[in-house]
């Protein structure tokens, strides 16, 4: 049963670890979200790269116009390397290129507002308009690249091998208005058209997903009608939806299911089958008294399926310990928010994993209660 419970007070912290890195990702405060229909973003630690959003800027501009939007801002992510006239090496940080405007969210945990509204290199669409060069850093990505405002900035494509223009480090985000991971995460905003330019996504105007601030239903429906084959999410979809979205928590959290639910097979196996040799002599007793076989089954069915219960149990409240252990040592060495969440559905989640693996490693036990001979263990 401790061993169980281990197991699952693992699934449950490795979980919360996925779920609060697939919300974190995605964290913003806009009211709606539209990503392409498969939910393909850029994950912020590999280069993986699913599906997007094409004419960004039109598109974007359309719903931007109407008098129940508060904003509507195109985000791109492309993960480049980053350098400054004076550093040694390049460094690979998480690229985010919006067109700001006014009381637009935060994005991958950085704040928008030191730069200006706009992005004039687009020019409609010709791209040749003049580059701002603003830059805004996460403090991961000021203290990986060692710079200071008013630093200059290169970003070089490893998909193209292109050179952007130099940028000026505008402004520096400490992450203490929006205590979010990202900010320990290396991570440079940029406008929307300087950074399509860089990495090729200007042919077709594309963007990995529009934030849109408003609270109208209408609106919303306005939305669904500008990206018909995209999916609009509300503020409501966060959580544990946010795993559909991030390739790399979602494979953690598949991982870690796979991997707790064979390990719990095992040991529920060994410690039944345990039990099961030890108590041989009491099965016999009852077979003894005119228990049928069934029903010795069913006891031993019921003690294999009350140790998984009990030891999921046991193991979701170490789980949650664990969660709460975990934020409270990253807060006190490495970052200034919480790096794993929790969620009700934990609960019924870490259950069922327990007795699913329970009802795997039932035949076993079940064939030794079976093949036990009852007169040779009363005779012993």
């Amino acid at each position: 049963m401790g061993l169980v419970a281990v197991t699952i007070a693992l699934l449950v912290i490795v979980t919360g670890l996925s779920v609060a890195l697939a919300d974190d990702t995605t964290e913003d405060e806009a009211d709606i979200r539209v990503v392409p229909e498969d939910g393909g973003t850029l994950s912020p630690v590999v280069e993986i790269e699913g599906p997007r959003l094409s004419d960004a800027h039109e598109r974007t501009a359309t719903i931007d116009d109407r008098e129940d939007v508060d904003y509507a801002v195109p985000v791109l992510m492309e993960v480049v390397q980053a350098g400054t006239p004076d550093s040694d090496d390049p460094v690979n940080v998480l690229a985010v290129g919006i067109v700001p405007s006014e009381g637009s969210p935060p994005v991958g945990g950085v704040s928008t507002d030191a730069l200006e509204p706009g992005d004039p290199h687009y020019a409609d669409g010709s791209y040749d308009g003049p580059e701002t060069g603003d830059a805004v850093l996460s403090s991961g990505a000021a203290a990986q690249l060692e710079a200071e405002e008013t630093d200059q900035l290169f970003l070089m494509s490893p998909r193209t091998g292109a050179l952007s223009q130099p940028h000026e480090v505008t402004a520096i985000d400490d992450g203490a208005d929006t205590a979010s991971l990202s900010s320990e995460l290396p991570v440079v905003v940029v406008r929307l058209s300087e950074l399509q330019t860089l990495t090729g996504a200007a042919e077709e105007d594309l963007a990995d997903q529009v934030l849109v601030g408003t609270e109208s239903s209408a609106a919303e429906a306005a939305v669904e009608e500008t990206y018909p084959n995209a999916t609009v999410e509300s503020d409501g979809d966060a959580g544990l939806a946010a795993l559909q979205d991030d390739d790399l928590a979602l494979a953690t959290s598949a991982i870690a299911l796979v991997v707790g639910i064979g390990i719990c097979t095992l040991f529920i196996t060994t410690a039944s089958a345990l039990v099961v040799e030890r108590e041989r002599q009491t099965l016999a007793v009852l077979a003894s008294v005119g228990f049928p076989t069934r029903s010795r089954l069913a006891i031993v069915a019921i003690m294999t399926l009350g140790l998984t219960i009990a030891g999921g149990l046991i193991g979701i409240a170490v789980g949650y310990g664990g969660i709460a252990l975990t934020n409270y040592l990253a807060m006190e060495t490495v970052t200034s928010s919480a790096i794993a969440t929790t969620h009700p559905a934990f609960i019924p989640y870490a259950l069922g994993v327990a007795i699913g693996a329970g009802l795997f490693a039932m035949p076993y036990p079940l064939y030794l209660a079976a093949r036990t001979d009852a007169i040779a263990e009363l005779r012993r």
